[in-house]
C-alpha cells in the first residue's frame, strides 16, 4: 500500500513528463492543467489540512498551500492566452521554473517531515484515498472513459 506521501510524488513525475509534452505542444496544457487542479484539491484536502493543525509543520504546509495559489493564477494566465503568441512559452517557461521548484520543496523538506509526523496508518489511508479520488476526478475531469459500476466509490 502506498503512502500518501509516495503517491503524491509519483504523481509529480506525471506532472514532469505532462510538462515536457508540452513543451513539444502547448495544445496538450490541458492535461497538465486538469492534473494540477486535480493534485493540488487533493494534496490540500488529505495531507495539508492535516498538517496545518500541526505546529512543528504548519508553516511549511501553509507556504506549500501558498504556492497552490501561486501556481493556480499562474495556471489561470496561461489558459487565458493566446497559445499563438509568441511570449506563452516564456509564460509556460517561468510557470516551469515555479512549479519545480514547488515540487522539490514538497519531496525535499515537507513530505519527510510528514512522514516522521504521521502514522503509518495515517499515511497509508491517505495514500489509498488519494490514488482512488485522483483516478475517479481524473477520469471525469479528462473524460476518458465512464466509470465502471465496480469502480464506483463504496458508500
Amino acid at each position: 500500500m502506498k503512502t500518501i506521501t509516495k503517491a503524491l510524488i509519483d504523481h509529480h513525475e506525471e506532472i514532469r513528463k505532462l510538462v515536457k509534452k508540452v513543451k513539444k505542444d502547448n495544445s496538450k496544457f490541458i492535461f497538465l492543467k486538469k492534473h494540477l487542479d486535480v493534485h493540488h484539491e487533493l494534496e490540500e484536502d488529505l495531507l495539508l489540512s492535516k498538517l496545518h493543525k500541526i505546529k512543528k509543520i504548519k508553516d511549511e504546509s501553509l507556504e506549500s498551500q501558498e504556492e497552490h495559489v501561486i501556481l493556480n493564477l499562474a495556471l489561470l494566465d496561461l489558459m487565458d492566452f493566446p497559445k499563438d503568441n509568441e511570449r506563452w512559452m516564456i509564460k509556460f517557461k517561468v510557470f516551469e521554473e515555479i512549479l519545480d521548484h514547488h515540487l522539490s520543496e514538497e519531496e525535499e523538506e515537507l513530505f519527510p517531515e510528514a512522514e516522521k509526523i504521521l502514522s503509518k496508518k495515517q499515511l497509508t489511508d491517505l495514500g489509498a484515498e488519494f490514488e482512488e479520488l485522483k483516478e475517479l476526478r481524473l477520469s471525469a475531469a479528462l473524460e476518458t472513459k465512464p466509470i465502471k459500476e465496480s469502480e464506483k466509490p463504496k458508500k
